[in-house]
């Protein structure tokens, strides 16, 4: 089998971010079918590689506005031994609108389209992007096509397996359960209420399998 082929940017943290480009496209449907369609690929799945676990747990929607601050948590579940817990791995794809994700105590602007695989252990939380981040406007390749935030956005969420929600006011990514740090007081550790200048100075943003800070010069 030949190798596959690695999807979007892969953070220190084990978190992969997938978007545009990021993504493996083809035609939906054979050529002589005659039919239009591309397909965008995210994901190789479990059984082309390994390293994407396989998922069984839980799938659902969870729509954001700005109101809709997470706190930040981490997911566990029992360990395969039966001792224990491990932490396991979360899979967020955004649909219509532009997100805020904190993953791993830095901020990052996440167009719509774009799968995030959020790596075991790594603190996480979520916001909608307030109204006026223009991605064209800032410089990246939207291809004439208008994305701009509006306050909203729509996370189809899914777990590796069955899991709870592990508040904690820790960024570092946790290796074991002994390491997590329970905080009770959740509106201590929601995702900050941020400006559109304030992400500009502060996030990273990311466009297909680009990711910088605006404001840091790269010439």
């Amino acid at each position: 089998m030949s190798p596959v082929e690695q999807h979007g940017l892969l953070l220190l943290n084990g978190t992969r971010i997938v978007h545009g480009a990021g993504a493996t496209t083809k035609d939906a449907f054979p050529p002589k079918m005659n039919i239009p369609g591309r397909l965008q690929i995210f994901d190789a799945g479990h059984a082309n590689d390994t390293s994407t676990p396989c998922f069984c747990g839980p799938q659902g929607l969870l729509p954001f506005d700005t109101n809709t601050r997470m706190p930040r948590h981490v997911h566990m579940a029992p360990d395969r031994s039966g001792e224990g817990n491990r932490y396991i791995v979360e899979k967020i794809m955004v649909m219509e609108g532009v997100a805020v994700a904190e993953l791993g105590g830095e901020f990052y602007v996440i167009p719509p389209h774009t799968m995030v695989l959020i790596g075991a252990g790594v603190p996480h939380t979520w916001t909608a992007c307030p109204p006026g981040i223009n991605f064209g406007a800032l410089g990246f390749p939207t291809g004439g096509e208008e994305v701009v935030s509006t306050g909203k956005f729509v996370a189809v969420y899914e777990y590796e397996v069955p899991t709870s929600f592990f508040p904690t006011a820790q960024t570092h990514t946790l290796s074991t359960e002994e390491e997590y740090v329970r905080c009770d007081d959740l509106h201590a550790i929601r995702i900050p209420e941020m400006t559109v200048e304030e992400l500009k100075e502060r996030a990273w943003f990311v466009w297909g399998r680009e990711m910088r800070k605006l404001s840091v010069d790269y010439s």
